[in-house]
């Protein structure tokens, strides 16, 4: 499981760390050294920007899928079945003390 979360993690992480600001200095480097047009700079920004944050929700998917695997083979139990049965036990104890 480990070495699941290290490999999706590792995938494309300088792609989902780099900063709207470092995209813009790109992009406008490459505008000024005349290698594209402001306008397509300016696409250029954008789907990078937007790529970026499909990898994001797509990395913290397959993330969370294997957590959520991680847990569900571990048998912890989940923070809603805790709460289940802190519930059942107030009932029980009120059930209790009316006796």
């Amino acid at each position: 499981m480990f070495n699941t979360l290290r490999d999706a993690a590792k995938i494309g992480m300088g792609a989902v760390w780099l900063s709207r600001e470092n995209i813009r200095k790109f992009t406008d480097e490459l505008i000024e050294m005349g290698r594209v047009s402001k306008e397509e700079g300016e696409r250029l920004c954008d789907e990078i920007g937007e790529s970026q944050d499909e990898y994001k929700n797509k990395l913290n998917d397959l993330v969370d899928n294997a957590v959520q695997k991680a847990l569900d083979t571990s048998g912890l139990a989940r923070k809603s079945e805790v709460e289940e049965l802190r519930q059942k036990v107030a009932e029980l104890e009120m059930k209790l003390k009316s006796k």
